[in-house]
């Protein structure tokens, strides 16, 4: 069996050898702009360019929409392709060869490989019982809902036969390690032997998108079986966060369609399969979750959830909007009949139900209104205030302020209240969750609705913050652009410890380790060694593209910046202590005195600035 992986060497050579000017010039119009070259951002729709390209550092940020990253993962986002897929499509442009697979012998399969390998054992094992002439009635478990042998293919459909030593017999030697580690068998008490966990049930194999077995999911067919569905424990090659069922067959469906349904369930996405409709993945359950709501990102930026028309059902399709919406995913859900699903509904009524639930999509800001009023027709007071509050604690998490604020100019309209209260309302959330993550300490929200102009304290606190967050905006960015001397100095100069946001301060840490290990910061490597941190990689790629003002006198200023703020917030706290404790002079005292030695560390702080 081949198992390849392209050498880390030949990615590294490939990105070398491609100009990232002339790659996204055959898609962007770019113009000179100083050290730099900018065009109209080919992700988001605008007049005025803020997609900006650093010739220099190879890097592309946008600062309209946010998108950026380096040649890579230009061509990941814009031709909606998997990384492998990338790095051919840029070997091609570069006239670059790729060393043909070769295939290995099991003597030399690596760990990973030999999880595969297992799990394709077993699946082929699911597939050839399924059709055994002695399993006719489980094969008709699909077949009488109209599951046809094409879509059971396709999707590698089995059944796990009523005997406890089927899976064991199945595997020898080292490979019964390998079995028991992927929950494919288990050791018997008496520690004589294994029995298969799976008996007796409808399989759903599980697929990675390069259409490698990672894990099962094992319907009962016995009502006295437990659990309902038995699933893989996580493994090396299986993440059950991770997991979109249906994703590896849908993928090139959802890139032509430009959009990809959401559903709950393995046979929802069935059921559209068997009506040609691939551009289909299922939660595999309610809950979903970033990594998986990044995954979808990858292929589309249009989702349509297309959950049970029960109160479960809608109400997880609203908490799962919020996950896509947060992740810059546009989302609208399809008011689902009450009772059905898009199993029942398509197989009664046809794929044009489907299709003419599109057409009535709502919003999830809308949607969540319509079930509010329909279950409270005449709503009291408190069923508002109650809905209001809920709705409010769910948007001040919202990462994206631009849609927030369209969000609440909406219930301002279809609940008739006040716009600049639910605003007022949102702020004082917003600074609630801010000072829970100060305790915790986690950094702030990343975005923040702009406080009232009446409240002066809290404005001039978020003007200092802006400027805190700023400076340790700058300090990041001379580190990993800047010379290596400057990156001692600003070392010598400061710790982790000065940073207030919690992805700046993990940035820092991270570019601390690499010098201290490697004498030198290699900022694309640090770009593709972040591949699972998104939030990182898009800070690297940002920062790497504004190379000015890389200077020490810049660095001192940020310095001076964060030192200060950290004093000054370690003497309003001192402050509000004195305050809560004025009946305990011995404790006036302690506090008294710490925020006399704070202050004087302020002004000492001040006059070596002045001196500088």
């Amino acid at each position: 069996m081949a198992f390849y992986k392209i050498p880390q060497e030949k990615i590294e050579e490939i990105r070398v050898s491609v100009n990232l000017v002339h790659y996204i010039s055959q898609y962007v119009t770019l113009k000179k702009t100083g050290r730099n070259v900018t065009g109209l951002c080919p992700f988001h729709h605008e007049k005025t360019p803020s997609f900006v390209v650093n010739p220099e550092k190879q890097f592309y940020k946008c600062y309209g929409c946010g998108r950026g990253g380096n040649l890579y993962t230009f061509i990941m986002e814009y031709e909606k392709l998997t990384f492998p897929e990338a790095v051919r499509k840029a070997a091609d442009f570069a006239g670059i060869i790729l060393p043909k697979p070769k295939a290995v012998s099991p003597e030399v399969e690596t760990r990973q490989q030999k999880l595969y390998t297992a799990n394709e054992k077993a699946c082929r094992f699911f597939q050839k019982e399924l059709q055994k002439e002695v399993n006719a009635a489980w094969l008709a478990y699909f077949t009488r809902r109209d599951i046809g042998a094409e879509t059971i293919q396709k999707y590698r459909l089995g059944y796990a036969p009523d005997k406890y030593e089927a899976l064991p017999d199945l595997f020898t030697g080292d490979e019964t390690a390998i079995a028991e580690e992927l929950g494919l068998i288990q050791k018997r008490r008496d520690d004589k032997g294994f029995y298969g966990k799976y008996r007796h049930r409808v399989i759903f194999p599980f697929f990675n998108t390069s259409g490698k077995i990672i894990g099962f999911g094992g319907r009962k067919l016995r009502e006295e079986q437990q659990p309902k569905y038995l699933n893989s424990p996580e493994s090396e090659v299986y993440k059950k966060g991770a997991l979109l069922y249906g994703l590896y067959q849908g993928v090139e469906a959802i890139r032509d369609k430009g959009f990809v349904f959401l559903v709950e369930g393995y046979f929802d996405l069935l059921r559209l399969a068997e009506h040609k409709v691939y551009n289909v993945v299922a939660s595999s359950g309610t809950a979903l979750t970033d990594m998986q709501a990044r995954i979808l990102k990858r292929y589309t930026r249009q989702v349509y959830i297309a959950y049970d028309g029960d109160a479960a059902g809608r109400k997880a399709a609203v908490r799962n909007a919020r996950i896509l919406e947060n992740q810059e995913l546009n989302v609208h859900i399809l008011p689902m009949p009450a009772g059905e699903d898009p199993d029942s509904l398509v197989q009664q009524k046809g794929v044009g139900a489907l299709t003419e639930l599109i057409r009535l999509k709502k919003l999830p800001v809308e949607f969540q209104l319509d079930q509010f009023k329909e279950a409270n027709p005449d709503v009291t007071l408190e069923e508002k205030d109650a809905f209001i509050s809920e709705f409010l604690q769910e948007l001040a998490t919202f990462n994206n302020t631009v849609k927030a604020g369209l969000y609440v100019h909406h219930l301002s309209e279809q609940l008739q209240i006040s716009e600049s209260m639910l605003v007022s309302e949102l702020n004082r959330l917003r600074r609630k969750q801010f000072r829970q993550r100060q305790m915790r300490q986690e950094a702030p929200p990343k975005t923040e609705t702009p406080a009232p102009k009446t409240e002066e304290k809290p404005a001039v606190l978020h003007n200092l913050k802006r400027g805190v967050f700023r400076a340790e905006q700058g300090l990041i960015r001379l580190l990993l652009n800047g010379s290596d001397e400057l990156r001692q100095h600003i070392f010598y100069e400061t710790g982790a410890d000065l940073f207030l946001n919690d992805d700046y301060q993990n940035l820092y840490q991270i570019l601390l380790e690499k010098f201290e290990e490697e004498g030198r910061i290699d900022s694309h490597a640090l770009y593709d060694e972040l591949r699972d941190q998104p939030d990182l990689q898009a800070l690297v790629a940002g920062m790497s593209v504004d190379t000015d003002l890389l200077e020490q006198r810049f660095a001192d200023d940020c310095i001076y910046q964060l030192k200060k703020w950290q004093l000054e917030q370690e003497a309003r706290q001192l402050s509000e202590l004195i305050r809560h404790e004025k009946d305990s002079e011995e404790a006036q005292i302690h506090y008294t005195f710490e925020l006399n030695r704070v202050r004087k560390s302020i002004a000492s702080l001040e006059k070596s600035r002045q001196k500088a």
